[in-house]
This record gives C-alpha cells, sequence and structure tokens, in this order.
C-alpha cells in the first residue's frame, strides 16, 4: 500500500533551507541545484499534493518551538512544474504552522503551535477549522486506514488521536520520556515515536492505540532535551531515526525494529527523505547546512551536497 504522505521518490529533490527562508531544488542524479525560491518567511516542513504537482509548505516563522519570535501564520503553495511560489494560504492568526500532512480525504492538516491545537484546511477554498488539543504540538502523523491523525506536544507525555473524519480528539495515548517525531509505517497500522528525554523509539499499535514497546537507539542513549525524528521507508522495509544533539542516524527494519545500522553525522541532523531506488535515502543536517545520502541497508554514506543555511526537510520526487 502506497501511503500519499509517504510516496516512492523520483528525480528531482526539494528541500528546505529554513535559517535563510529560501526552498531549494536539485537534480537526485547529479546533485546539482537546479533551483532556488525566496521564501517569505521561515519555511519548516513540507508535504505532497493528492495530485503531487505541489507542494503544501509550512511557513513557521522566526524561532524555535516554545521560544517562538515573530511567528507566522502561512502555508506556502509551491508549484513543482514550474517550481515556484504560486501562493500562501492564511491561517488566521500567528500561530507557528509546523508539521503539514494530508489525509485520504483531500484535507491539508497542520500543527497550530501556538493556537494549542490542529488545522484542518480545505486547500481549494482556503477554509480553516480548529481542534483543540489542549497543548502545543508540534508533529503530526497520519494513518489513512485507521482515519486518525497522532499529534505530539514535545513537552508532555502524551499523543493526541484526532478522528480525520469527525475532526475531533478521541483520545490520548500515554508516552514515556516525553513524545518527539513520529511516522506511521505505509500499512497505516503502527505509529513510531520518538522519545525526547531518552534514546528510545517507541511502538504502538494505530488502530487500538495500544502501547507495545520500547527499543533503544544504540548509539544514541543521550537524555539531553532534544529533537529526534522518524521516517518510515515508502516500502516499510526501514524506519530511520535522527537524534539532533547526538548527531547520530539509526536505521531499523520497520517489521522487527532491530536496528541494522548507525552512523555519525554532520551537526544536527533533522529531516529524512527517500531516493527513487529504494536503496538510498537522504538526511538534512541543519546545523552543518549539508545533507547526506546514505545506503539504507547498511548505512553507509555515499554522497553528500551543500544546501542554503537550516536544512530540515527534504523530498524526493
Amino acid at each position: 500500500m502506497t501511503d500519499p504522505n509517504n510516496r516512492p521518490g523520483g528525480p528531482n529533490l526539494i528541500l528546505t533551507a529554513k535559517s535563510d527562508n529560501k526552498i531549494q531544488f536539485f537534480d537526485a542524479a547529479t546533485l546539482a541545484k537546479t533551483a532556488e525560491l525566496d521564501m517569505p518567511g521561515s519555511t519548516h516542513e513540507m508535504i505532497r499534493s493528492p495530485d503531487g504537482k505541489k507542494i503544501y509548505a509550512s511557513v513557521y516563522g522566526g524561532g524555535i518551538f516554545g521560544k517562538n519570535t515573530n511567528p507566522d501564520r502561512r502555508i506556502a503553495v509551491i508549484d513543482l512544474g514550474s517550481k515556484k511560489l504560486e501562493r500562501t494560504i492564511d491561517l488566521g492568526d500567528n500561530i507557528a504552522p509546523h508539521s503539514v500532512m494530508m489525509d485520504g480525504r483531500g484535507t491539508l492538516w497542520s500543527t497550530a503551535e501556538l493556537g494549542n491545537a490542529v488545522l484542518a484546511i480545505d486547500p481549494e477554498t482556503d477554509k480553516v477549522e480548529k481542534i483543540d488539543l489542549g497543548g502545543s504540538p508540534h508533529w503530526i502523523a497520519v494513518s489513512h486506514p485507521a482515519g486518525k491523525l497522532f499529534a505530539s506536544f514535545k513537552t508532555k507525555e502524551a499523543v493526541a488521536v484526532v478522528d480525520t473524519g469527525s475532526r475531533k480528539l478521541v483520545g490520548k495515548i500515554s508516552i514515556p520520556h516525553g513524545a518527539e517525531g513520529l511516522a506511521v509505517t505505509p500499512d497505516g497500522e503502527t505509529l513510531l515515536v520518538c522519545a525526547h528525554l531518552k534514546g528510545v523509539l517507541h511502538e504502538i499499535d494505530a488502530r487500538s492505540n495500544t502501547y507495545r514497546r520500547a527499543v533503544p537507539i544504540d548509539g544514541a542513549p543521550g537524555e539531553a532535551n532534544q529533537l529526534r525524528r522518524v521516517r518510515v521507508s515508502p516500502d516499510g522495509a526501514f524506519a530511520c531515526v535522527s537524534s539532533h544533539v547526538d548527531n547520530f542516524a539509526a536505521i531499523y527494519e520497520a517489521d522487527t525494529l532491530e536496528q541494522i545500522g548507525g552512523f555519525d553525522t554532520p551537526k544536527a541532523p533533522m529531516g529524512f527523505g527517500f531516493a527513487a531506488d529504494g536503496k538510498h535515502a537522504y538526511l538534512c543536517c541543519h546545523d552543518a547546512a549539508i545533507t547526506l545520502e546514505f545506503e539504507l541497508a547498511s548505512g553507509k554514506i555515499t554522497r553528500q551536497f551543500p544546501t542554503a543555511a537550516g536544512c530540515e526537510f527534504i523530498i524526493s520526487y
């Protein structure tokens, strides 16, 4: 099953360089830069439209989680064919949108960090509906088969569960050590959540919300407060985890969560993307302004290329 939020890659790359307020395009074969957009503000996360022709990108604004300066209120709409900024969607208030995802109905979802909510956005009409979560979400993930959106809070030991059909908060899942980045497997059955205060990855049943287990991140046990992210490859074979302070990336077999590899990274690894061949992935190293290409089966770094400052999120298309 193909997850529309996690499609197989293609010959092009698009990434956010949030510190320079840019989005950059690269040729996946040569890693040559092919275009660059000046964005209206610091742009963090992206998702493709259902038809694959556009990118929705969150314009977060200045600062970081908990220390927002000049928070923004826009989602940028980028046309992939022309590689141009088409327009922006106004979310109605300066709520620092961050994580973005699509559901199966074509609704665009975004975190509303300073609004303690998630937003359901109609990208055709720009209508915005706010769903209160009682906390400040930074990350979201969607299970299409389960009809759920999951949101993590960073500062709480919980993940919120929203029914994407009714657009209602329907539950919360307890997460030890705080909840950071999260991802759903392509079949929609498993939720993976990184801990904030400990080097572990949590596994949860996405249908029943039942907590299954935690596995260690060997090579990055640091318990300092740190951003951790997880992504699952489009074919469901691998799960990749980055540890921002430990400067480390780990690779797991997604079905067993056996860690099969890991490697030291340049400073501040963040978002993953997956290459068209199904054998390689990309990792943005934010503070180093470098993106790595590596082998999923071994963790061997095969290539790297420089980016503008603050590379955070990358999509192969």
